[in-house]
């Protein structure tokens, strides 16, 4: 009993007497701290949660709209760029083993093994025609895993960046306005504050 009293006091909660109305205890100032920085955005906290989990910053910074578009586009360039990676070692294998059967005395022609498999998979095309494709899937490769690295920062940015504007206040009379004016244009601005 004394230990569920001693912890409601170190929490804040009022204690109960027996016969009488709630007692309040003392609320240590440190939980008041820790419960006034919980309500104040973080933008440390979002973009390291976002670095973990693609889309866990925009959940921290209350965007949970936001959230599964960004996890969903990293994922998805993860996706492609392993797509590309298979097809790109099919028709590199496809290309050794065409490549062997056109002058088989070169030295890489000596492991060959498992290349013809895909070389008959795709067709059993000749070195000229396997080669132009096996080139363009690897830029495709290349410019995919290029594009994991992009959607994995502009995620972890974007939650850098909302939680720095989460207490940003932007009026409801803010206006931007281009009016003609005796030497040109005039651009106004209205913010009401």
């Amino acid at each position: 009993m004394l230990c569920l009293l001693a912890a409601g006091l170190a929490l804040g909660v009022p204690a109960r007497s027996q016969d009488g109305p709630p007692v309040e205890g003392p609320r240590p100032d440190s939980l008041a701290v820790l419960a006034d920085t919980a309500q104040t955005p973080r933008p440390g906290r979002a973009l390291r949660r976002a670095l973990l989990v693609p889309g866990w910053g925009q959940v921290t910074n209350g965007q949970t709209v936001k959230a599964p578009f960004a996890a969903g586009a990293v994922v998805g360039t993860v996706v492609y760029a392993v797509v590309r990676q298979r097809q790109y070692g099919r028709y590199r294998k496809a290309a050794l083993f065409a490549g062997c059967r056109q002058s088989p005395d070169r030295d890489v022609c000596a492991d060959v093994s498992g290349a013809e498999d895909a070389w008959l998979g795709l067709g059993s095309p000749s070195f000229a025609a396997v080669s132009p494709v096996r080139d363009k899937i690897r830029g495709q490769r290349d410019v995919a895993v290029l594009l994991v690295g992009v959607a994995y920062a502009l995620q972890a940015l974007d939650a850098y960046v909302a939680a720095e504007l989460l207490d940003f206040d932007v009026s409801e009379d803010l206006s931007l306005r281009v009016a003609p004016a005796p030497t040109g244009l005039a651009l106004t601005a209205r913010v009401g504050l």
